[in-house]
């Protein structure tokens, strides 16, 4: 007994220092993931920025810091437990590695993202990054991928060269240099073509600054963009979408054009031209989501289109639309939300009795006997 005891130790002893040396998943990487019999879900995913990536009827799945098989046990339950699948088979395996890179933003000449380099420091990303006469190393802040947040003040190791100031960096690594009070410029971060800092003079609106930095980009969540200013103590909050007018700008102004948090995506399937993912867009009805997928298919039975809405705990609510009513103005085009699943049915192909093949033979010899009495 004793020795079978000692052979389960060593055992899980390997299994754990395998588990241990596994590969684990970071930001940026590509996740080839295969569903056993799905090819709509078998497919490479890439890791975004926040170490997630979403898949169909599941939606968000976070990736960074797990190995392979973690990911796949956990797709494999959220299918089993959303009653896609009774027993999927799942497999996740990474199809290629980022490249590792840092990002260096604020008051900087070349801020955005660097390659991170062996035995990179804070100090060889700003040197890359060029800070800003008007930037201020006293309080750059640092923030991990595991959401870590330091502020460090680098002037202690420019000044005295103290190792403390100067951390080695992590792959994903985020790194913001704040503008010194009292400054000329207003600083343009976040989803804006060009971040930067520009001469006040030719920012003193928030459409100008926006301009200067050569616009949003198409990620950017313009619904949320944030104003700092040295004499408030919370940020002044904009939407761009709802703004009638413009806002005055003031010297030293930072804006922060925030990213929407995730790519978004709904799926249409069955009887449309082009079934698949299609890219989600803010207050998206369902006939925007059908048409997106090249519009239904001549046999596509619209009075019973369905609306798949994965709600928490892996339930499911269902909404059946009657695209006739929409059309006829009889009911409101419904509304969709990111990670719905919109299945538009086809008849079922009739499947042939087993007297069919007489049924066939009896036609052609009535047809055969009715032209040889003539």
């Amino acid at each position: 007994m004793a020795r079978w005891v000692g052979l389960l130790a060593c055992w899980v002893l390997l299994l754990t220092a395998w588990a241990q040396d596994a590969p684990r998943v970071q930001a940026g990487d590509a996740l080839r993931v295969t569903v056993e019999g799905d090819e709509s879900l078998s497919r490479v995913y890439t890791v975004d920025e926040a170490g997630a990536f979403r898949m169909p009827l599941i939606g968000l799945v976070q990736a960074a810091g797990r190995t392979p098989d973690e990911i796949a046990r956990e797709i494999a339950q959220r299918l089993r437990e959303g009653n896609f699948y009774r027993d999927p088979k799942v497999t996740v395996e990474i199809a290629r590695r980022a490249e590792p890179k840092v990002i260096v933003q604020g008051a900087v000449r070349r801020g955005g993202e660097f390659t991170l380099q062996a035995g990179w420091r804070l100090s060889d990303a700003l040197n890359a990054a060029q800070p800003t006469d008007t930037a201020d190393l006293s309080a750059v802040r640092l923030e991990r991928v595991g959401g870590e947040r330091l502020t460090i003040n680098h002037l202690k190791f420019v000044q005295e060269g103290d190792e403390s100031a100067n951390p080695t960096l992590q792959p994903g690594d985020r790194i913001f240099v704040p503008l010194r009070a009292g400054g000329r410029s207003v600083l343009v971060l976040g989803a804006v073509r060009t971040p930067g800092s520009f001469e006040y003079d030719d920012a003193r609106t928030l459409i100008q600054a926006l301009g200067k930095a050569g616009g949003t980009l198409p990620e950017a969540d313009t619904a949320r963009i944030q104003i700092r200013r040295a004499n408030r103590a919370e940020p002044i909050a904009v939407n761009l979408n709802t703004l009638t007018g413009d806002v005055d700008l003031q010297p030293g102004d930072q804006i922060t054009v925030p990213f929407r948090s995730v790519r978004q995506f709904v799926v249409v399937r069955g009887g449309v031209n082009r079934a698949g993912l299609i890219n989600y867009a803010e207050n998206m009805t369902l006939t925007q989501a059908i048409e997106a997928a090249g519009g239904p298919k001549p046999n596509a039975i619209l009075e019973r289109v369905v609306i798949l809405r994965p709600m928490e705990r892996g339930r499911q609510q269902r909404i059946t639309v009657n695209l006739l009513e929409v059309a006829q103005g009889t009911r409101p085009d419904e509304r969709l939300l990111p990670g719905d699943t919109v299945e538009v049915p086809e008849p079922a192909q009739r499947r042939a009795s087993p007297e069919e093949p007489l049924r066939i033979v009896w036609l052609i010899l009535s047809i055969i006997f009715l032209i040889t009495r003539r």
